[in-house]
């Protein structure tokens, strides 16, 4: 079953080390090899992890030694989109580490559960096997509540130097960060976190919430302009993506429940805001099962389950 991190049973103080800084002056031709690999004919027969089960699979690559960060208004499930990610990323035998400070881990596991095999009650036999599925690709960090940022920083990089962890989800910021007014501790959590991704070649999911929406409600998409808190969240991310979910559609549905103008428009829009080392910024519709919890591609696509032992599906 997924591994649980407990923060009583392992001395992360060993990770809040301070990497030294070291200023690295090279000659520039120090970095010919490199050089020559960018402008090398691409011939990968295997790209980086992606979210394969949506449209986002084309758009953006989850790169080693970068921080994506995953905004949006409280309620508009960035926890739950997060999670068919990360599940996704299992499938491609990432290891990755959920840190939700806001749900416990069974919960977070029901949720993947569910996303996993397309259903809303799976059988005993169903959970045990889902649970052996994950060992050697699912971690969780057994703690809910507020947290420091240098020791959930130390958690991450033990996830990374200790159990060869290639992605953490932390989930979110302002369990780490004590005021949305401390600007100057958000700063220093990005720069810590970037840091840290750059050292381990980790991928840092880092969720945040939106500002509160003004007198247009939530009708309107946040951008990473509505990012709240520190400029430097959006500012130092690599990629800076959005989920927003369609609460006009949920309103007219538990009026009428076969009202088809409203079930013919999307449930969620998410957008890339940003994308430093990709080419594609721009926004997707997706639609949402509620069985499942997975997020769709289209309205009339039927949710099958996954096809779990895939190590590359793109």
């Amino acid at each position: 079953m997924a591994a649980t991190l407990q923060r009583d049973e392992i001395d992360f103080a060993a990770y809040m080390r301070e990497t030294n800084p070291k200023v690295k002056v090279r000659a520039a031709s120090a970095f010919e090899e490199d050089l020559q690999k960018l402008f090398a004919p691409k011939q990968r027969s295997r790209r980086e992890p992606v979210m394969f089960s949506t449209k986002l699979a084309g758009a953006i690559e989850f790169r080693p030694g970068e921080l994506t960060c995953w905004a949006g208004f409280s309620g508009h499930r960035k926890s739950m989109f997060t999670g068919q990610v990360a599940l996704d990323l299992c499938v491609q035998k990432q290891r990755v580490l959920m840190a939700s400070f806001e749900m416990l881990p069974v919960r977070t596991l029901e949720r993947m559960a569910r996303q996993a095999y397309g259903l809303p009650q799976l059988a005993p036999a169903t959970l045990t096997a889902f649970s052996r599925w994950t060992d050697g690709r699912l971690w969780m960090f057994d703690h809910m509540g507020r947290i420091a940022g240098a020791e959930c920083s130390a958690v991450a990089r033990y996830f990374a130097e200790e159990l060869d962890g290639a992605h953490v989800f932390i989930d979110s910021m302002m369990m780490v960060c004590s005021s949305e007014e401390h600007l100057d501790e958000q700063k220093q959590l990005m720069t810590d976190l970037v840091r840290l991704a750059q050292e381990t070649g980790l991928h840092v999911h880092l969720v945040a919430h939106a500002k509160k929406p003004g007198a247009e409600g939530e009708s309107k998409p946040p951008t990473k302009y509505d990012v709240r808190g520190s400029a430097a969240i959006t500012d130092q991310a690599h990629n800076v993506i959005t989920v927003w979910s369609n609460k006009a559609k949920q309103a007219a549905l538990q009026k009428f429940a076969g009202d088809e103008e409203a079930l013919a428009k999307p449930d969620a829009l998410v957008t890339i805001e940003k994308q430093r080392n990709g080419v594609f910024e721009g926004r997707f519709q997706l639609w949402f099962d509620e069985g499942s919890m997975r997020f769709m591609n289209d309205r009339s696509s039927a949710v099958e389950p996954y096809v779990m032992h895939q190590e590359s599906l793109v």
